[in-house]
């Protein structure tokens, strides 16, 4: 078996600030990529920080009950990558146009409008209160007040400047001292970001990195109509694409629209449009470098070590259909290879009512894979 933890790499430096209400219940968060500041980020490191939040590997629970706001380029709202995203939890960060706005601002409204329709929230900031984003108006769901560049008179005018946007949910960002904090709270801002409300906390993620070849053998696999067999032989034969499926899957909570209990019925419930979404995230993380020895050596023993997994499971428990247990199967060994327990792994590769009868059987499946050769 090959060392614990060879698949993974450390996710791009990410972290997270909690959004709070009056109360101080935390309402969401927003995510950062860490190694970019606000006004450099590109698709790539948008791609990038999307599949961290779609494929990391605990402890960080990116994806919960709260909302997730992310910063975005108008080149990565136009990207396949946003039909991956969950648009219930997500909340896009607009970016502002600067002095393209009298322009631009008519322009860019139909794409806006699209993500809108589709289920996503659009937050602003409090340039969107001038007269040239007019257009945008009625597409405002959340609007940040910046409090690090305005004058405490300024901050508290804008605040009332965007109770006329009907709708729109008010957050007072940046807050960085006591006196901002009373300032927002008496002038009742719904929501409130920034130091002196809760520090952006660093997220240990991880995530598994596919090799170019991966990507290039999805890609061709994906070059047609998808064939759901020979998409899954792929997957059986490539653990790092199979890793990020699964995780995906479980990111995204794919069980509550489209129930699977095998890989045939994951590889299934995904629209052609969504796949070729992940194809190419997936090009923009892959790793250039050659794979580590170590890794081809797993690459090349994992669909034995998988089927040897499965079939002893077949013998212990025959009742149970051997697809649901060839995908019970692959996700453990993917785990066992990561270092995972069992019971994590469930947690983080299967669905609920599989994940359930495997914390169930735990013992017996750790014994299954301490005798892979």
């Amino acid at each position: 078996m090959a060392a614990a933890m060879v698949f993974t790499s450390p996710a791009p430096p990410i972290a997270w600030q909690p959004i709070k209400d009056a109360e101080g219940a935390v309402m969401g968060h927003e995510i950062f990529n860490r190694s970019r500041t606000a006004s450099a980020h590109t698709l790539d490191s948008d791609l990038a920080l999307t599949h961290a939040v779609l494929s990391h590997i605990e402890p960080a629970a990116l994806l919960g009950d709260g909302l997730l706001f992310l910063n975005t380029t108008f080149e990565s709202l136009r990207s396949s990558h946003m039909v991956l995203l969950p648009k219930d939890q997500v909340v896009l960060e607009i970016p502002s146009l600067g002095h393209a706005a009298s322009s631009e601002a008519q322009a860019r409204r139909p794409a806006l409008e699209a993500l809108r329709a589709q289920g996503f929230a659009l937050a602003f900031n409090h340039s969107v209160l001038d007269s040239a984003y007019a257009p945008w108006h009625d597409l405002v769901d959340y609007l940040k007040i910046d409090f690090s560049v305005l004058s405490a008179e300024r901050a508290v005018l804008m605040l009332q400047w965007a109770r006329r946007i009907s709708g729109a949910t008010l957050i007072a960002d940046k807050i960085e001292s006591a006196a901002q904090l009373q300032l927002a709270q008496e002038n009742k801002a719904h929501l409130l970001q920034g130091y002196a409300v809760s520090r952006p906390e660093p997220i240990p993620a991880r995530v598994v990195l596919p090799s170019t070849t991966d990507v290039a053998a999805l890609a061709q696999a994906l070059n047609n109509k998808v064939d759901t067999a020979a998409l899954t032989e792929l997957l059986q034969r490539r653990p790092a694409l199979l890793f990020n499926l699964l995780r995906m899957a479980q990111s995204q909570d794919l069980q509550a629209r489209t129930p699977y209990l095998s890989l045939q019925e994951l590889v299934q419930a995904y629209p052609a449009e969504h796949l070729k979404a992940w194809e190419t995230m997936l090009q923009a993380v892959a790793a250039k470098m050659p794979q580590l020895p170590q890794v081809q050596h797993c690459e090349k023993l994992y669909p034995r070590q998988s089927a040897e997994l499965a079939s002893k499971a077949l013998a212990l428990w025959p009742d149970v259909p051997p697809a649901s247990l060839q995908l019970v199967a692959g996700a453990l060994l993917l785990g066992h290879i990561l270092g995972m327990a069992v019971d994590q792994t469930a947690d983080q590769l299967l669905p609920s009512s599989l994940a359930q009868s495997v914390r169930l059987l735990a013992p017996q499946w750790e014994s299954l894979l301490s005798e892979l050769a």
